[in-house]
């Protein structure tokens, strides 16, 4: 479980889905000024995540911890950000959250869960299903799942180069 909380704004929608599929605590506000978001953070503890350079500024000015990302590619943001706070990307996650609503995952019977599958045969085919109890979202480790780890082991490379 990574114990840093994150809020990030409305420029990072992409990196908040992904960071919560690594069992971030995301909060991801999309229409909120910036000036609510470092009263946020600071009520919160949560570290600013933003490509906003005006937001990351004021944050730092105000002693919020902020992270400040230039690029527009995921990849390099997720690389950027888990090489600043030191954490390795761990697969699969011991802790996942739900993209959606941030909400924990809790792994769950098959059984329970296949009235809430698209596919009856899912729960045939996988073994491993997570329920989100806050939204009803269930997840799975399907065909998606090579997409995800390419998509992980790029970030873990530009990590690597810095």
């Amino acid at each position: 479980m990574n114990a840093e909380k994150l809020l990030l704004n409305s420029m990072c929608g992409r990196l908040a889905r992904w960071l919560r599929f690594l069992g971030f605590d995301v909060e991801y506000f999309k229409e909120v000024d910036d000036e609510a978001l470092i009263f946020k953070a600071e009520e919160t503890g949560r570290i600013i995540v933003t490509r906003d350079q005006d937001l990351h500024l004021r944050a730092v000015k105000r002693g919020v911890k902020s992270i400040l990302l230039t690029s527009t590619n995921h990849v390099e943001n997720m690389s950027k950000l888990l090489r600043e706070l030191n954490i390795k990307i761990e697969l699969p996650p011991r802790e996942t959250r739900c993209p959606l609503c941030n909400n924990k995952l809790r792994e769950v019977d098959p059984e329970s869960v296949m009235h809430l599958l698209p596919s009856g045969d899912l729960a045939r085919r996988y073994k491993k299903f997570w329920l989100c109890e806050k939204c009803g979202k269930t997840y799975w480790i399907g065909s998606h799942w090579r997409n995800i780890k390419k998509v992980l082991s790029q970030v873990e490379k530009c990590m690597e180069e810095g």
